[in-house]
Parts: C-alpha cells; sequence; structure tokens
C-alpha cells in the first residue's frame, strides 16, 4: 500500500498548496494521503491565521485522510527541529511510504548531497563553518556560505531559499533515522514563500498580509471554495485573525516578570538576545521591536520564535530531549472516512501512540513504549499553546480554557 507523507501548515490552505497536494498523488500513485501540519503557532515563530482544527478541516476538504498535529516543540523551532519533529512523525507511523516536499530547486539528489556533507561533517566544511561563524554571520547564513565553498557549483541563493532549506533538512532527518521512506520534490509554483503581493497564486504570507489590512476575503485570489468558506466562518465567529501583534503586550509583560535565572532557562536565550529584547519593550507595536532587536547574528525569524519560547515557557532542556528522542505521540486532528484503514494500519504498526482524545492521553501512553517524562512535556506544551491561542479570540465568548479537551475530532 502507497501512503504519502506530506509536512504542511495550511496558514492558510491556498491553491498552490492544492497544487503541491494533487501533484504529489500523481507522481508517488499514493493510495492514502497522511498530513503533518503545524498546530496553533507555526515555524516562521507566529500564531497562525485561524485554529488547527479550522486548518485542519481545510486539509481534510482538500482530500488529505489523516491530519496528525506536529507538537508545538517542533512547530516553532528552527528547520532542523521542525524536519526532525515532523519526519520523525512520518517515520514513527511505519506505514508511511513516500515524502513529498516542495522546493525552488526541484533536485532531489542536489538537496540530499548537501545533507551528507551537513551530516558527515567534513574537515573542510567545519573549518569553513567555524570562519563564518567568526565573522559574526547568523548560523544559518555561516552554514549557507560554508555549504557554497564546499560545493562550488551551488547558488548561494539557492540554498538561502525557504523551501530548499527546509528540504534539505527533511533529507538530514531521512538519513539520520535511517528511514524506508521514500522522499520526492516538486518545484514550487507561484509567489515565492515570502512574497506579500496578492497574484493567481499567492504565498499565504501575502494572504495573511491581505487579512491583516481587512480586504474583503472574496477579493483575495488563490483561495479554493472551501478554504474560502472556512476562513468566512472562522472571522466571522470571532476565532481569528490571530496575529503576532495580540501577543506583544502579554509577552512585554512575561519578560519583565521572569527573572534572569528564568531568562537563562528558556531555549535560546544567550548571546545578548534577552538585553537587546528588554532594552527595546516599550515599543508600541512588535514589528517594531522586531527591527531594532535584529542584528546580523539575529534575524527576525529567530526573534520571533523566541517571543514564542518566553511567552510558553520552552525550555532549553525540552527542547534538547525532543530533538534527541523524536515525538512521544500521533495526536490525530481529524480524519476522512476512507482514512479510517490507514488510521488501522497506523495503530497497529506504529511505534508510538496514537492519540486521538487528549483526556485519555495518560492511558494511551502507558500502554506503549514511550520516554513517558517527555511525552507529558509535549502534550503540556500542545494544551498550554492551544489555550494561549484561544484567549486571543476576538469574540469573548470564544475564549474558553481546555480547547483541547473540548473539541470534537473533525470526521468527514
Amino acid at each position: 500500500m502507497k501512503v504519502l507523507g506530506v509536512i504542511v501548515e495550511y496558514n492558510p490552505f491556498h491553491v498552490g498548496h492544492l497544487h503541491h497536494l494533487k501533484t504529489s498523488k500523481e507522481l508517488t500513485n499514493a493510495e492514502y494521503v497522511v498530513a503533518v501540519m503545524s498546530g496553533n503557532f507555526v515555524q516562521r515563530g507566529e500564531p497562525a491565521i485561524i485554529d488547527k482544527f479550522a486548518r485542519a478541516e481545510m486539509a481534510l476538504k482538500a482530500g488529505v485522510d489523516v491530519v496528525f498535529e506536529l507538537p508545538t516543540i517542533y512547530a516553532i523551532q528552527d528547520a532542523s527541529g521542525f524536519a526532525s519533529g515532523s519526519i520523525g512523525m512520518l517515520n514513527a507511523t511505519n506505514v508511511v511510504t513516500d515524502v513529498v516536499f516542495g522546493s525552488e530547486t526541484n533536485d532531489v539528489d542536489n538537496l540530499s548531497r548537501i545533507a551528507d556533507i551537513i551530516l558527515e561533517e567534513p574537515f573542510a566544511y567545519r573549518q569553513f563553518l567555524k570562519k563564518y561563524l567568526k565573522e559574526g554571520f547568523s548560523f544559518p547564513n555561516a552554514r549557507r556560505y560554508a555549504l557554497c565553498d564546499m560545493m562550488p557549483e551551488l547558488d548561494s541563493e539557492t540554498i538561502k531559499q525557504s523551501n530548499n532549506i527546509l528540504g534539505v533538512e527533511y533529507m538530514v532527518a531521512l538519513k539520520k533515522m535511517k528511514s524506508q521512506i521514500k522522499a520526492h520534490t516538486i518545484k514550487r509554483i507561484g509567489a515565492s514563500y515570502n512574497d506579500e503581493n496578492i497574484s493567481s497564486i499567492p504565498s499565504a504570507t501575502a494572504i495573511r498580509k491581505a487579512i491583516a489590512e481587512k480586504r474583503e476575503l472574496k477579493e483575495i485570489k488563490g483561495l479554493p471554495d472551501f478554504s474560502l468558506e472556512i476562513l468566512e466562518r472562522e472571522l466571522e465567529n470571532g476565532r481569528g485573525p490571530i496575529f503576532l501583534n495580540d501577543l506583544f503586550e502579554i509577552f512585554k509583560f512575561k519578560m519583565l516578570m521572569l527573572s534572569r535565572e528564568g531568562l537563562e532557562n528558556l531555549y535560546g536565550f544567550n548571546e545578548g538576545m534577552a538585553k537587546r529584547m528588554i532594552d527595546n519593550l516599550d515599543r508600541s507595536h512588535v514589528e517594531e521591536f522586531l527591527k531594532l532587536v535584529k542584528t546580523k547574528r539575529f534575524t527576525l525569524t529567530r526573534i520571533r520564535r523566541r517571543i514564542l519560547y518566553a511567552l510558553l515557557d520552552v525550555t532549553r532542556n525540552l527542547v534538547l530531549d525532543s530533538n534527541e528522542y523524536g515525538p512521544q505521540y500521533l495526536r490525530v486532528l481529524g480524519f476522512r472516512e476512507r482514512g479510517r484503514k490507514v488510521l488501522r494500519d497506523i495503530s497497529k504498526h506504529s511505534s508510538i501512540p496514537i492519540i486521538s482524545n487528549v483526556s485519555g492521553f495518560n492511558r494511551a501512553i502507558e500502554k506503549r513504549n514511550v520516554y513517558m517524562p517527555l511525552a507529558k512535556e509535549q502534550m503540556n506544551l500542545d494544551i498550554k499553546a492551544t489555550d494561549m491561542y484561544s484567549m486571543l479570540f476576538k469574540r469573548k465568548k470564544e475564549r474558553k480554557m481546555h480547547r483541547d479537551f473540548k473539541k470534537v475530532l473533525i470526521e468527514r
């Protein structure tokens, strides 16, 4: 049985995503599609524009058979941590046979060669990397230049592109795990990841910007009818849109309340990051704050993620343990009727438990050989992230705690 795995955010689902899904099915001749999807906070260090349950519904209407939530601890990490968690989940199913990701190069062999250098860390590569780090470049840029020195045929702009970066990390994760999953890539079409202009195939960034500008949803190109309908319903009911600035006042308060020891306990608050943040807390908007904290070493995305780490109390130990031991469960957000079969197969063969009901989480993990303290930490972070996100809903009556326990599993 061919089972396709896709790693997604659908923030929100647009026609580029639909192209990726349909092309991936055709490329692999897959009978079923399993998606690993970021929850209420996403990899660029921001809240999703609408919540994970609504976005899971979009995925199911688009033709995905089962949607699993990528635990928050992976969803808000850099490309390496994000890939480690998402590939780790697909691999843990022991059912997924293929993974297809979009990239700007559409060259899986080249991405695989880059992954080999990162994994093997030859002496010359380590020397180049050390040189660029000493010159003050951020780690992603230092690594990019070091890889170009190792592979002169590479264009430095090519490995700067978002989907190529993730593609390399997916290949690294597959190789580390000695996974049997076969990797494929298809060329990304339409606007680039960070393009803010609306076109016939816009980026999710452009769609979110248009929503922030309060443009009529029906005027925004690139949203399939079902995606538009779900977006309209969520916004009309006050369950969005949610933006990083909605969290800024809470973040400022949290930073003032944390002691120096508390800050040092959090992941990534080193190299002067905490001081730069505290020195610029008196700003009225998060975008102004980000520009002032940004340096050559502290990229905007890195700062946004640190905001989330502070808000969610993401400790260094939780990140390191999660990246070492991997995801400890498969949380189901929704499935189609035809997806029951693949869910049963995953339940039978997976190396980690399936969680369909958060209330039964403890019972589910006790029956399986998982690292229980880590599993509980990962789930507690997911629950905290959902509660924090729910408090940002525009309509007060929707701001209910324990949404993870009350929301019914989506079935189609």
